[in-house]
């Protein structure tokens, strides 16, 4: 029973309603709670189910916004979209350092040549002192040590934020989806603690675009990656996918998979096009952190409807808000930027609604979950089982053979009535196999025609 208990267990950390269950401790264990938004996109990365949650929790949780990978936009929409997010909840500008080892490897890397400066170490990250000043200036008003709390949508760079704010490598990254599944707590120093969290269930009445970019597993199905690559297509420009991609004119989504596996080479066998291959590129290029693309702002700002004036201003309460200022446009700085002309214009489908009760899950759980309440129900089965419901079962065996062969059953008629009633069964059997043996003998000196 310990390697079933195990694997049971192990199926339980890939379902969503585990997800959805760690997500809850994270942000009730936290002080401070870490939306990271994804720059090309930040409003599709903004749960407002989430906020709602944290915003009403009561006590002094704070929310903060943390625009990820600002340097794959061009500066003048970066900058929009900090004047758009400042009015509701403080938002710092971020880019995760992507070079980071193992604290076995700097160690090595320190002891052998420590006069060689370590390039990996912080260098590649913007933003982190902003973040750090903010959580610290926040330890002294409360006067103890905090616990922030990191969530988001999946390849958001949660784990990647951790791990620039520690100058190494404490949580797994990955281009693949669903990395992170249980909350993970890691020390930055005496007063900062930062809680790693799975990502946020997307609902499933989101729309297709927002499916295919915030899903917390990557689509294996042909069909549902066909969606995902065409929604993706609908809401760019035509004409900046063919310069990026490097490929000619398409008609539709299926064409362009072709000319895209095409062009990279992925063929199967005979030359033919892999097209599911090709379509994973694309979402992996989307969600990770290659292509450079850019969401427009919405024409006038208003106030998110699950949010009142008096909530913003108890968000920013505590913040002062002129020195982040003047932090973020020190990082607006430091980092350089795509062309405008080379940043594909992108489309956004607006807020994401995210899942966070665990009974909304009843029709979207994963199949590794529904694999393992199928095992639990033959556990129980198995146990229940007694001596009389095996006797009533070898019976209805014996009952359903005879009908398929009645004439052996006439010939053992009068020899099973006169063994005892414990050893019919035995018998009964043992012909009936006898028989399947002989009907299914080849005889090698008969032509068979």
């Amino acid at each position: 029973m310990k390697p079933k208990a195990k694997s049971n267990r192990l199926l339980d950390k890939n379902s969503n309603k585990s997800f959805c269950r760690e997500l809850k401790k994270v942000i009730e264990a936290s002080d401070i709670v870490l939306q990271v938004l994804d720059a090309r996109d930040p409003l599709g990365c903004r749960c407002s189910q989430v906020e709602q949650i944290i915003t009403q929790s009561g006590g002094n949780k704070k929310l903060l916004l943390v625009l990820n990978k600002i340097d794959l936009i061009p500066r003048e929409n970066l900058e929009k979209w900090l004047h758009y997010l400042k009015n509701e909840f403080p938002t710092v500008a971020f880019k995760s350092s992507m070079q980071l080892k193992d604290r076995s490897v700097q160690e090595k890397k320190l002891t052998k040549k420590r006069a060689r400066i370590d390039l990996s170490r912080g260098s590649m990250c913007f933003g982190s002192e902003c973040l750090l000043k903010l959580l610290r200036d926040h330890c002294k008003t409360q006067d103890k040590a905090i616990q922030v709390g990191v969530i988001g949508f999946p390849n958001v760079g949660k784990s990647s934020i951790i791990n620039s704010l520690k100058e190494m490598r404490a949580c797994n990254v990955g281009p693949v989806r669903g990395i992170t599944k249980c909350m993970q707590i890691v020390h930055i120093d005496k007063q900062i603690k930062m809680i790693d969290s799975p990502s946020i269930i997307a609902a499933p009445s989101n729309s297709a675009l927002a499916l295919a970019l915030r899903s917390t597993t990557d689509n294996e199905e042909s069909g549902k990656l066909l969606d995902a690559v065409n929604a993706i297509l609908k809401h760019c420009s035509k004409q900046q996918m063919m310069l990026y991609y490097n490929i000619p004119d398409f008609r539709n989504s299926v064409e362009f998979l072709t000319l895209l596996a095409q062009k990279r080479g992925m063929l199967k066998k005979g030359g033919v096009p892999d097209t599911q291959s090709a379509a994973k590129l694309l979402l992996y290029d989307w969600t990770g952190a290659k292509v450079s693309y850019h969401s427009l702002l919405p024409a006038s700002w208003s106030l998110s409807p699950h949010l009142t004036n008096q909530v913003v201003a108890e968000m920013q309460q505590g913040f002062n808000l002129e020195e982040l200022a003047k932090d973020n446009m020190d990082t607006i700085k430091a980092v350089k930027y795509p062309n405008l002309a080379s940043s594909i214009v992108f489309q956004s489908s607006g807020l994401t609604n995210g899942t966070i009760e665990e009974n909304e899950l009843t029709e979207g759980t994963s199949e590794l979950e529904n694999m393992e309440t199928s095992e639990e129900g033959e556990d129980l089965t198995e146990d229940d089982q007694d001596s009389d419901e095996e006797v009533i079962e070898e019976e209805s065996d014996v009952q359903t053979s005879s009908k398929t062969n009645p004439a052996k059953l006439s010939v053992d008629d009068e020899s099973l009535e006169k063994q005892p009633a414990g050893e019919q069964s035995r018998t009964l059997s043992f012909n009936l196999d006898e028989t399947a043996d002989q009907d299914d003998a080849y005889d090698f000196n008969t032509d068979y025609v």
